[in-house]
């Protein structure tokens, strides 16, 4: 929880907060990587500032001929490779099968990239829905209050122990530490 606010904290921050020794702290983050629970580290950026000032959420359908011709992998490649496609997303059933978000600066990048997608392959995806929105109309954008939500519900599970060896102090976003977390 101490990194959800400062990813980047030093292990002597970190210390601070968890009530135990740099060296400690050190061992702890590098647990959380090696497990994988921690990825990586990014920047928080403000896509505004960048230019990103629309985006947009595309319900896409595989036809069935775009399977059979074995292009769906195909399909799939382009988007995950397609420098404005942030998150593209398999769904299990129904008939959209994928979700994806896309970033740009300006319309007519929006309008060039569904005209590729919808020119390159008409008779293998149909484009279901596509919900354009700008910066502005963004109203959260942070997993932070889900992460924290998740990271108490381990800690009343006794999890941080466990992935540690020792006791975990972790503040609570209401209040002081209860006795049963120490």
């Amino acid at each position: 929880m101490a990194l959800l606010d400062n990813g980047v904290a030093s292990n002597t921050d970190l210390a601070k907060v968890l009530g135990v020794s740099p060296t400690a702290a050190r061992k702890i983050r590098m647990k959380l990587e090696r497990t994988g629970i921690i990825r990586g580290y990014r920047p928080v950026l403000d896509l505004s500032v960048l230019g990103v000032n629309i985006f947009t959420l595309l319900e896409l359908r595989i036809l069935p001929k775009g399977w059979a011709e074995e292009r769906g992998a195909s399909i799939q490649g382009h988007l995950l490779r397609h420098e404005n496609v942030m998150a593209v997303y398999r769904l299990p059933e129904g008939q959209t099968t994928h979700a994806v978000v896309a970033g740009f600066r300006n319309q007519d990048e929006v309008d060039r990239f569904l005209h590729i997608l919808q020119s390159q392959y008409s008779e293998l995806v149909e484009i279901r829905h596509c919900y354009t929105f700008s910066t502005r109309s963004m109203l959260k954008d942070n997993p932070k209050e889900l992460l924290t939500k998740i990271l108490l519900e381990w800690e009343e599970a006794r999890l941080p122990r466990a992935l540690t060896g020792m006791p975990v102090r972790v503040p609570m976003p209401s209040g002081p530490i209860s006795e049963e977390a120490e």
